[in-house]
């Protein structure tokens, strides 16, 4: 190969010898301005002869040069990876190194004179080509460009970044070089993340999230149009910082301190803040971001991550937990969180050793109020309630509302101090009934009324500390002392303590023996005679006793109470109504006895049932009975729940043929307005009147008006608790028709009843024509009932 140092010293000696000889035709012309025309011409023909012949020498050594110099050109050019090509204006190949020849899958020699479309076959980009090269000559402009080109073996588009130059060669054509750099790899790496980007765009605005990236060193900030559309921070030099003013105060921190663990522990950052837009509105954000580069010293230099707008699903979530935990009505926090409150108070005072209490209050007559004005103005007092309840500042408070008129309270921490703890609820239980007999003024929305309501309570609590009692047992301690609360006339507090966990023991025993003794039929009727104004024995009242298996015969004082806080009293009151029945049946086949009435208590919770109607008529069409003789007592509690369903009730069943008595009559709030819509036969004079009518002015007078009442509405009277023979004397001026009591007789069992029967009946025979009437009915009823 030839050396190209050597190459340039020979070219510069041969070019030093045309130079000379140059030099001395110069100096041979200049002389011959001296000497004689011939000689010179003849001279200087020598000299030229002589010159020239060293020129065509140098020159073909130049040409020599030349093409090694060619030569070694292209062995370089072909050693470039790049495309290398020289082409004409026409757009054809001049030159082409070793790469194009691959491209083209041709020799590179051949290709001189051809175009692109010779090989490509693609008209559209040799054309492109051509028209390219042509406007970057005829501008004679160096370009730079990035452009495609077919692979003619594969079939696969190069991509490659072209520097064209354009130049005018020695015969003063104009061409163009092209250096042009493969590039596909790159393109196809740049393609491929432009796609992933674009998919990720696409990601993220099919799920609404917001990407971000924070150059920490730089404190730049960028971001895509979603999260600018969330945040409503506008791409700007202070982004960072626009974005925090729009955090609300007390969740800054919240954000800096989960930076911080990111930038210097690398902990997850993912939190949850809230943001006020422009428009004044405050929204949720669920922030996510991770460090994505570090630089050399191992700092944080990039952080990556992605916002979403969490409004929606948080309200969504506080509408569900607002259903689950809270009542719908007044706003207060329901059965299912007060429990979680208590066992969570409960848990607290196991260390601090400080006193709670849990106060159950009841509102007094609460139903007469839905009854009178409808629902919609009942549910306007609780909502007052609510309200008063919340602005009592005694102590600290939780309230709950449980359904109903029917609210719990929690006291916690009361204090260390037993008895100064037990007071400062009964403070509170007592603030709480002062204030919501307060007069209520209520108005309604469907009606042009303006309402002045008052309203009692009664409350039942208990003040505890360290109780083994789980949650639900405490509010049941709290329950029976409401019931107890209410028992004694409502309007007033009674709180237990937790020495009253022995009585709740007692009392889960005696329910558990309770739901047995309903299976096994264990509950019977004790009889109390009831009198006429002749002392003659005309019925008797079927009173409840319970025949327990281990403690013998049980009197409702035990167990009743119970029995009505756990609703059982409904099914022990189906049990008395099948016994009265078999007693009523039993008596009216035998003629002496024929006559005789049987009533029976009915509990209002066994009223309030949906289906007591069709029960009560199931039950007692089992037995053959002549129904106006089976009489069915009702206490004034039963109006309280729902005047209009118990009067219907109670209508149903004197349709059906029974007789009804109002029981304990005169202890109510409001006896006197049943009595007009009341399908009643018969009122009860309650024993706390009569126990005091012969030395008590007021309660004669009572007496009196009940009995004076129930002649104006053509009721009988029975009066009960008759103890003291002036009593019945009394009673008897008065002419009240039937009597009970203890002067005559306690109740007693079946058999002890029918010896007393057979006494009084020798003692006060009744007369034959009435005994005689009763017979021929009952079988009249039988007759009626067998056909």
């Amino acid at each position: 190969m030839l050396n190209v140092t050597n190459l340039s010293k020979t070219s510069t000696v041969y070019l030093g010898i045309i130079m000379a000889g140059i030099s001395t035709i110069a100096t041979a012309i200049t002389f011959s301005l001296d000497l004689n025309a011939t000689a010179t011409l003849q001279s200087l023909a020598v000299v030229f002869l002589f010159n020239v012949g060293g020129v065509l020498f140098v020159l073909q050594h130049i040409r020599r040069c030349l093409r090694q110099h060619t030569q070694i050109l292209g062995q370089v050019l072909d050693q470039i990876n790049d495309v290398i090509v020289i082409k004409d204006f026409a757009g054809n190949f001049v030159y082409c190194n070793e790469v194009v020849g691959k491209l083209y899958n041709a020799d590179p020699r051949d290709m001189v004179g051809k175009d692109d479309f010779y090989y490509t076959q693609n008209r559209e980009q040799a054309d492109f080509f051509k028209q390219n090269v042509q406007s970057i000559m005829t501008k004679m402009e160096k370009e730079e460009v990035f452009e495609s080109s077919t692979d003619a073996v594969t079939g696969e588009i190069k991509h490659f970044h072209s520097i064209k130059i354009p130049f005018i060669d020695a015969q003063q054509q104009k061409r163009i070089m092209v250096i042009a750099k493969d590039v596909t790899e790159i393109t196809q790496l740049k393609e491929e993340a432009d796609r992933n980007k674009r998919r990720l765009e696409h990601v993220l605005d099919v799920s609404e999230e917001g990407l971000w990236e924070w150059h920490v060193q730089t404190n730049q900030v960028l971001h895509n149009d979603r999260w600018e559309a969330i945040t409503q921070v506008e791409r700007s030099e202070n982004t960072f910082a626009e974005f925090e003013n729009k955090v609300l105060p007390d969740d800054l921190p919240l954000i800096h301190n989960a930076l911080t663990a990111l930038l210097e522990n690398n902990q997850p950052y993912n939190i949850e803040f809230r943001m006020r837009l422009d428009d004044g509105r405050i929204i949720w954000i669920w922030d996510r971001g991770q460090v994505a580069e570090f630089d050399e010293e191992g700092n944080p230099k990039l952080v990556v991550g992605i916002i979403l707008d969490i409004t929606e699903q948080k309200q969504d979530k506080e509408k569900i937990v607002r259903l689950a935990f809270y009542d719908q009505l007044t706003g207060l926090i329901n059965r299912a969180e007060m429990e979680g409150r208590l066992q969570s108070a409960m848990t607290q005072s196991q260390h601090s050793k400080h006193y709670n209490a849990v106060l159950f209050l009841d509102l007094d007559r609460f139903k007469l109020l839905n009854d009178s004005y409808g629902h919609h103005m009942g549910d306007k007092l609780l909502i007052e309630v609510a309200q008063r309840l919340k602005a009592i500042d005694i102590c600290e408070h939780v309230i709950s509302r449980f359904g109903g008129d029917e609210f719990v309270i929690l006291l916690p921490a009361l204090g260390s101090d037993k008895v100064e703890s037990f007071a400062l609820a009964e403070k509170y239980a007592q603030a709480v009934l002062s204030s919501i007999s307060e007069v209520h003024y209520l108005c309604s929305d469907m009606q042009d009324v303006e309402l002045k309501y008052s309203i009692t309570g009664s409350i039942g609590g208990i003040v505890f500390a360290n109780s083994d009692l789980i949650a639900g047992k405490l509010i049941q301690l709290a329950d029976m002392a409401l019931y107890r609360a209410k028992a004694a006339g409502g309007n007033n507090v009674l709180l237990f303590n937790t020495d009253m966990q022995d009585e709740l023991t007692k009392s889960s025993e005696l329910q558990r023996d309770m739901n047995q003794s309903i299976a096994d039929q264990d509950f019977v009727i004790h009889l109390q005679p009831k009198l006429n104004r002749d002392k003659q024995i005309i019925g008797a009242e079927a009173l409840v006793r319970w025949e327990h298996p281990t403690k013998g015969l049980v009197g409702p004082y035990d167990f009743i109470a119970l029995a009505e806080e756990s609703n059982l009293i409904i099914a022990i009151g189906y049990q008395v109504l099948q016994r009265a029945c078999e007693q009523l049946e039993r008596w009216q086949a035998e003629p002496a006895s024929a006559h005789l009435t049987i009533a029976v208590n009915l509990s209002a919770k066994q009223i309030w049932q949906s289906y007591f109607v069709e029960e009560f008529i199931a039950v007692t069409e089992q037995y053959n009975i002549n129904r106006e003789n089976l009489i069915v007592e009702v206490t004034e509690s039963v109006l309280i729940q729902d005047l209009n369903d118990a009067t219907t009730k109670l209508s149903q069943l004197k349709e059906f043929g029974v007789t009804i008595s109002l029981d304990d009559f005169g202890t109510g709030y409001s006896s006197m307005s049943y009595l007009r819509s009341l399908p009643i036969d018969e009122l009860k004079i309650d024993h706390s009147f009569v126990k005091d009518i012969n030395h008590d002015a007021q309660a004669y007078l009572v007496v009196k008006s009940i009995i004076d009442l129930a002649r104006n509405f053509n009721l009988k009277i029975v009066a009960e608790g008759v103890e003291e023979e002036a009593q019945f004397s009394m009673l008897n001026e008065y002419n009240v028709d039937t009597y009970q009591g203890f002067f005559f007789s306690k109740p007693i069992s079946e058999s002890a009843f029918i010896e007393v029967l057979k006494e009084n009946q020798r003692a006060y025979p009744l007369p034959p024509r009435k005994q005689h009437q009763q017979v021929l009915y009952s079988l009249r009823n039988e007759s009626l009932e067998s056909f």
